[in-house]
């Protein structure tokens, strides 16, 4: 047995929020996971590791019985940062000159993967591990050097609710990082290596990672598509269910800052969805306004003459412009797609109330446009551990497309050439 590391104490991170009700939770509630049991886990599995060891939690009351000191935010002034506040409260609290803070969400921790990064993390303020390329601050060693950074960050104003708190680019800039690549499998499996605790029902041991390609087809397949799935939704804002329910065909709509690749990607996922033997349908929101039509032809000459509705057909394509004075909502605009299709995807409409899959780019923006309970999944070359939805990496296609199947194709559709048959509209 490894010897207990002094000089750095170990922090586990617990968040109240919208599962504030699970801490008042009995324990023992027939299998299932409360918050108490995740940090019961963590302080079992992890610290006989550590001389000091203690709890940071924005209501500490809550949790004194668990045997080890439970420390309270340090800000607690409205608007602060509660991602950062975290942080920082957890490193101040330290005995010791490095913490170790630990998210107790983090279902999948080995012990040497936590003495590598104690090691690691001498002379550096911030000691993370790399995943795919993508740090993982939920798992990393702070010094208290990191101390004034992490007050600053903390108490900023949030201008941006679903980048509040988080450690992006500007603030990272501050700090003297060292990162600890994990892909070799050296510290675990790294398909299973830091997985998060997506929700308090689901099994302790043995859970999927968020990040994973998502499997829907076969008997053999490491996911039940059906619990993905219901997990999922049941997450959803009551809004976004309402429109899903409706909807006579499955709709998804992709969202992301402008410039973030959004159309690459979906010129990629269109592909393959019709390799995949669907027929999908495109719509496409334009804030500044567009012309689909060239100068110098027909329909162009006739449109400029006062024509209200331009059409124009041959025995392989049709083609509508249709003059409005308002802008249509997402409704009025799916129910005109009447051609039999599979799926029907826009591109923006982030103000609607169709679920969503936001596409987010390190080199746009490091801050997410969505709340969590609008997404099915986040596709993108970042992590975002505070979102529990899956994460695909922006490249890979074939995840994004398994991802709409398992969310939304119910039942997949089979490979026998046939199509639904069905146009968009209300569900009767």
């Amino acid at each position: 047995m490894r010897a207990r590391t002094e000089d750095v104490s170990l922090a586990l991170l617990v968040r109240n929020g919208s599962e504030e009700e699970q801490l008042d939770a009995a324990v023992t509630l027939s299998g299932k996971n409360t918050l108490v049991d995740l940090v019961k886990r963590m302080l079992n599995r992890h610290a006989a590791m550590f001389a000091h060891v203690y709890v940071v939690t924005e209501q500490p009351q809550r949790l004194e019985h668990l045997g080890v000191p439970v420390i309270g935010y340090a800000l607690q002034r409205p608007g602060v940062n509660v991602e950062l506040v975290e942080l920082y409260s957890a490193v101040l609290a330290a005995p010791t000159e490095r913490v170790i803070c630990l998210t107790c969400t983090m279902g999948s921790v080995s012990d040497e993967l936590l003495h590598q990064l104690t090691v690691q993390s001498r002379g550096h303020e911030i000691t993370a591990p790399t995943r795919w390329g993508l740090p993982e601050f939920g798992c990393a060693v702070y010094a208290r050097s990191a101390l004034p950074a992490l007050r600053a960050a903390a108490g900023a104003d949030i201008k941006d609710s679903a980048a509040a708190g988080r450690l992006t680019g500007d603030v990272l800039a501050q700090f003297n990082i060292k990162y600890l690549e994990i892909d070799s499998g050296a510290f675990g499996d790294p398909d299973t290596l830091l997985s998060v605790v997506r929700d308090l029902q689901e099994p302790l041991e043995g859970e999927e990672p968020v990040q994973v390609k998502l499997q829907t087809q076969g008997a053999e397949s490491g996911t039940d598509v059906s619990e993905l799935r219901t997990e999922r939704l049941r997450h959803l804002a009551p809004r976004i269910r309402t429109f899903m329910e409706a909807a006579a065909l499955p709709v998804v709509s992709f969202v992301g800052k402008k410039k973030t690749g959004k159309t690459t990607v979906l010129v990629r996922v269109v592909a393959e969805m019709v390799t995949r033997g669907y027929r999908v349908a495109i719509i496409k929101h334009d804030m500044h306004g567009f012309d689909a039509d060239v100068r110098g032809t027909d329909t162009y000459r006739l449109r400029e003459a006062g024509a209200t509705v331009t059409g124009i057909s041959s025995p392989d394509k049709q083609m509508w412009i249709i003059l409005t004075h308002r802008e249509q909502d997402l409704w009025e605009l799916i129910r005109k797609v009447d051609e039999p299709v599979d799926l029907i995807i826009t591109e923006g409409f982030k103000r609607q109330d169709a679920p969503k899959i936001e596409v987010a780019r390190r080199e746009r923006s490091e801050q997410l446009i969505c709340q969590e309970n609008e997404l099915l999944g986040i596709v993108s070359d970042m992590s975002f551990p505070s979102y529990g939805v899956p994460r695909i990496d922006i490249n890979d296609t074939e995840g994004i497309c398994d991802l709409l199947e398992a969310m939304l194709m119910n039942p997949p559709r089979p490979d026998d050439g046939q199509f639904s048959g069905l146009s968009a509209g209300v569900r009767s």
